[in-house]
């Protein structure tokens, strides 16, 4: 049997979990995973049942079988009587239950061959406790963001065809028409807020790449599969097609600007299982798609060490542990990826994907967000104004994203304060002075507090083609992140990207400062001064940048080069 980077990958994750699952017999604990970062066991973790019996599969070893077992037994933890799972001990949230169905089948089926009478008893008979409570609470109405409806979409699907039980089918059914009605003008699905129609005051749709890629349009591809629907699978190539727009060369994801971005790592989302499926279904209908999913799981492999997926390229490197709820969860694409898929498209002839064209110039009006290429750089700017103050992305005619073809991400800004929406789902920084945001903004220190660019709703964008390149030029003012306006205050920025790289161009800026946090490359300030040069590092993104604070001249002027 050929060996290849998805196989390698699945074995060396398995066994990192093996390395912190309890084997005490304490049934509190016992089967669950450890977290080294988190310091507790997540609540998701039985989720890992399927990567374990896939990895006991083509394995053959019985260490395997039993942490899929002992992983499975843990989730009692979690199980109400009446069929849902809590997420966490410490959270009553409840519709996660829907990624567990998935997993729970998708081991049932893997396993047919391997598994004992008393385990797939086991398995079946919570199996459908849950089926009955997602039937009875998680449908597009419920109070939770469309990635849920759009996944139990396909845990319906899983359940009708397992337990041959119509309602679900039709349920299933039902869910999918939804989510497929919440497609935007750009081929992206939407909803991911609360109403999942609801739209910004510039008129954005609620759209979250990360969510998208790793969790909901994989849901969408799988359930074609799984009831054979040829005419939505046409349907799902240009929608795939259009969030890989969205990937790096190097397999990373822009996230930078998505509504729910503080769950964002660079190679996809903390909490979902990976975008392979979703490209790898679909690997016949473009070969692009073959390679985007290697692309991204060579990213994930950079990302990890003993086994152990950290949250981003500079985790490890920054003395960061890693978060065991990213690996019980991606371990499940990649053994997606080894049960159901060819070799032919696990180890492709590689190919070109769409972010290698030397030439972009896009803006999509959803998002409100330009994408640019010139040469080997990329570069993205937005001024996404959707729930910023819940999600923390950045609004206000920010560059979040400039990228190099050979030195990779050099700007890659995500949030624009770490906070914690979600606790147990988060990880906590210890060197506190240094984590700082990696966006680039301007910033005016205030007896209120501070007020940053980011923070501004009100900011308009203008793109257009240059004598060299691309330039977007933005007016924009500066806020608190509690939306307080800085009055008085209209600075004007414009990005243009060329051959050369990117030039900053900011008038207007009397009194501010502008803080540029690069990760590689050099900045040079053409106009103005660099005050300081500082270290930094940043959970939501993963990455260890150079601060640079640039100070205006007399006229109120910054022009700042970056190559």
């Amino acid at each position: 049997m050929q060996e290849n980077l998805y196989r390698k990958l699945l074995r060396e994750y398995c066994d990192a979990l093996l390395s912190v699952q309890d084997k005490g017999e304490d049934r509190a604990f016992r089967g669950g995973i450890y977290c080294r970062s988190c310091k507790m066991i997540h609540g998701r973790c039985p989720d890992a049942v399927f990567g374990f019996i896939v990895m006991a599969k083509i394995s053959g070893e019985e260490k395997y079988l039993n942490a899929a077992k002992e992983a499975f037994a843990y989730g009692e933890n979690m199980l109400c009587t009446d069929g849902g799972l809590y997420n966490d001990a410490q959270a009553a949230w409840r519709y996660t239950t829907t990624f567990h169905q998935i997993a729970v089948i998708e081991a049932l089926r893997a396993g047919a061959d391997i598994l004992d009478l008393n385990t797939v008893a086991a398995f079946e008979k919570r199996a459908r406790g849950m089926a009955e409570w997602l039937y009875k609470n998680l449908d597009e109405h419920a109070p939770a963001n469309i990635n849920y409806a759009t996944t139990n979409g396909l845990a319906m699907a899983l359940s009708g065809n397992y337990f041959k039980e119509e309602k679900y089918l039709e349920r299933a059914k039902r869910l999918i028409a939804y989510a497929m009605s919440h497609i935007s003008e750009s081929g992206f699905l939407f909803g991911e807020s609360k109403p999942h129609d609801k739209l910004s005051q510039k008129g954005c749709r609620s759209v979250d790449i990360g969510y998208n890629v790793e969790e909901s349009v994989p849901a969408l591809v799988k359930y074609a599969f799984e009831v054979g629907d040829e005419d939505l699978k046409e349907k799902l190539v240009e929608i795939v097609r259009a969030h890989l727009a969205f990937m790096f060369p190097d397999g990373g994801w822009d996230n930078s600007f998505g509504n729910r971005n503080n769950k964002w790592t660079y190679w996809g989302s903390r909490t979902s299982d990976g975008c392979a499926p979703m490209f790898l279904l679909l690997a016949d209908k473009d070969p692009a798609f073959a390679e985007a999913a290697l692309r991204n799981t060579e990213m994930l492999k950079k990302c990890s060490v003993d086994g152990f997926l950290y949250g981003g390229p500079h985790y490890f490197k920054h003395g960061e542990h890693a978060c065991t709820h990213h690996l019980f969860e991606h371990v499940n694409s990649i053994a997606f990826a080894v049960e159901h898929i060819q070799e032919e498209y696990l180890s492709p002839k590689r190919t070109a994907i769409p972010s290698d064209a030397k030439e972009t110039f896009r803006y999509y009006p959803e998002v409100r967000t330009y994408k640019l290429a010139k040469g080997n750089y990329l570069a993205t700017v937005t001024d996404y104004d959707f729930d910023i103050f819940f999600s923390g992305h950045a609004s206000g005619g920010t560059l979040t994203a400039l990228y190099h073809r050979e030195k990779g991400p050099m700007v890659m800004g995500s949030v624009t304060d770490y906070v914690l929406v979600e606790p147990t789902n988060m990880q906590q920084a210890l060197d506190r002075e240094r984590h700082r945001s990696l966006l680039p903004r301007l910033v005016a220190e205030t007896e209120k507090g501070t007020f940053s660019s980011t923070f501004y709703l009100q900011a308009e964008m203008q793109g257009r083609a240059s004598k060299n390149g691309y330039t977007v030029s933005v007016t924009t003012g500066l806020a608190s992140n509690q939306n307080e306006t800085l009055q008085g205050v209209a600075p004007k920025i414009e990005y243009t990207l060329t051959e050369e790289g990117m030039h900053i161009s900011v008038k207007n800026a009397f009194g501010l400062k502008f803080l540029l946090p690069l990760i590689a490359g050099e900045a040079k300030a053409l106009t103005g001064a660099i005050e300081k040069r500082e270290e930094i590092f940043f959970l939501t993104g993963g990455f260890i940048a150079q601060e640079y604070t640039v100070l205006p001249n007399e006229k109120g002027e910054i022009d700042i080069e970056v190559v």
